[in-house]
């Protein structure tokens, strides 16, 4: 028995295959079936061999709950570990399982070290996850300065990068162009982010050629992707504070068998993602993938628009909606999309506060401002 665990201590130490961890992100554990008796079927597992496997186990609070939740769960896998881990304390524990099929034994079950870094991650996410409400179903935000926060169910905001100066010139003091505003823009009615969202740099056009001008571009362009540079450009970017590493797929790299724990612990991320008129996007990023799936656009009226490659036509035909608190640079950010796309605008009275769109013929709208 000496042996055998001094063998498996030593395959765990200098292991370098490229193990696959499975890894659960939700309230429960997948579970499997108990240990088979005589003359049953034998699970997969059975022949697996040298993998690393996590388990979620937010009840487990000794050493020895980790280990027959470990035990329970992989009876009989061989030279193998389990990273048990409990999100609602962030603590981890590495068993080791090294099932002996001729005999019909585990000869594991015991722990062994687990890394420091793997440690300090699952605390960090344990401790998202409670600020979190019991959820790795996360939303957050990019600025318009490329800074990045999160929103934590429980309340609150949790800083995941600062601003950024990319793109502007040398020449060009970096301190005083980095929160200038290159519009006029606030946020607009129900809009979840801050003043500094609008805070475009004087250069993020020379960056990002292809952001939508406006909200309503986005949602009735011909090109609904065209935040997704942006989107990655900041996300998936964001350093290597603690709270930002559980977000990069890449900030486990070097500790056997945790690529898959980077990969899924935050899963998707709901991102609030702001528009140049006050408007804003949803979009649901993939931690892993890096993928931008866009699920919502809202213009600074609060109106909720298409999710690209809407028809205008259609959308605006016989439509009444208030322009919210910025009137007056809603009103200046429709006409100047809806005059690029061939839709006549008439201004009615002195001021601009409310839009009434008719069909005037089967290709053209005609929309009227009407002061508050």
């Amino acid at each position: 028995m000496q042996r055998t665990r001094s063998a498996l201590r030593h395959w765990l130490s200098i292991s370098a295959f490229a193990a696959t961890l499975t890894f659960s992100t939700g309230l429960r554990a997948d579970s499997t079936e108990n240990a088979p008796i005589a003359n049953t079927v034998i699970d997969d597992s059975v022949s697996t061999v040298g993998q690393y496997y996590a388990i979620l186990c937010n009840t487990c609070s000794t050493t020895s709950d980790y280990i027959n939740k470990a035990v329970t769960q992989y009876p009989r896998v061989r030279d193998s570990a389990a990273y048990v881990y409990n999100l609602a304390n962030g603590q981890i524990r590495t068993v080791a399982l090294n099932w002996d099929p001729e005999q019909g034994v585990q000869n594991g079950g015991y722990e062994v070290p687990t890394d420091t870094r793997l440690r300090s991650y699952v605390n960090t996410a344990g401790d998202l996850y409670r600020r979190n409400n019991n959820s790795l179903a996360f939303t957050a935000v990019i600025r318009g300065d490329g800074s990045v926060y999160l929103k934590p169910a429980g309340g609150g905001t949790i800083e995941l990068r600062p601003g950024s100066t990319r793109g502007t010139p040398s020449t060009v003091d970096p301190v005083s162009t980095a929160m200038i505003p290159v519009n006029g823009a606030t946020p607009g009615r129900g809009s979840p982010i801050d003043l500094r969202g609008y805070s475009f740099s004087p250069y993020f056009s020379n960056m990002y050629p292809n952001f939508p001008a406006t909200s309503y571009d986005l949602a009735f362009g011909d090109q609904p992707g065209s935040i997704d540079g942006f989107v990655h450009d900041y996300f998936s970017t964001l350093g290597n504070g603690p709270a930002a590493q559980i977000f990069d797929p890449d900030s486990m790299s070097g500790v056997a068998g945790a690529h898959r724990l980077t990969e899924q612990v935050s899963g998707q991320v709901t991102l609030f993602v702001p528009m140049k008129d006050g408007g804003y996007a949803k979009v649901r990023y993939d931690t892993s993938s890096g993928d931008v799936t866009l699920r919502q656009v809202v213009d600074p009226s609060g109106i909720v628009l298409p999710n690209g490659y809407g028809n205008a036509l259609q959308f605006f035909s016989n439509r009444t909606w208030n322009l919210g608190s910025n009137a007056a640079w809603t009103a200046s950010a429709f006409q100047d999309w809806a005059a690029r796309n061939g839709i006549d605008i008439i201004m009615g009275g002195a001021g601009s506060g409310r839009i009434t769109c008719v069909s005037r013929s089967i290709n053209e709208v005609t929309c009227t401002i009407y002061p508050n």
